[in-house]
């Protein structure tokens, strides 16, 4: 299965030092990169990356299952101050074989509408 994953770093309205800056760097942006760099060796993350200018990343992971996709995105340090969002993706074949079956069950719901009329006549 696939999912579209989408961390953004929710900031606190404080202004930070520069010692505590560095700290999150070292401590949070760095380890959180080090950790994508791990899934996408280990093929869990297909693509993606960080968003340019903000403290944010977005990408595309492959799990058995939502509960999967949840331990592999509470392991990013950047977690806990980020806010998340996850959309379960279908392929593009699969959606085309949803609305081909709609498609076709839109023609018979006519057909049958119509044979219907007909009769009444």
């Amino acid at each position: 299965m696939l999912f579209l994953a989408e961390l953004d770093h929710v900031k606190s309205g404080a202004t930070l030092t520069p010692e505590a800056g560095r700290a999150f760097i070292e401590r949070v942006i760095f380890p959180t990169l080090a950790r994508a760099e791990q899934l996408v060796s280990e093929k869990k993350i297909l693509a993606g990356g960080p968003v340019v200018g903000r403290i944010a990343l977005r990408f595309i992971v492959e799990a058995d299952s939502s509960e999967e996709v949840d331990r592999l995105i509470s392991s990013f340090p950047l977690w806990p101050v980020a806010g998340t969002r996850v959309t379960p993706l279908i392929t593009f074949a699969e959606r085309r074989n949803h609305v081909q079956a709609l498609l076709e069950g839109l023609a018979r719901y006519s057909q049958q509408h119509a044979e219907l009329g007909e009769k009444s006549r």
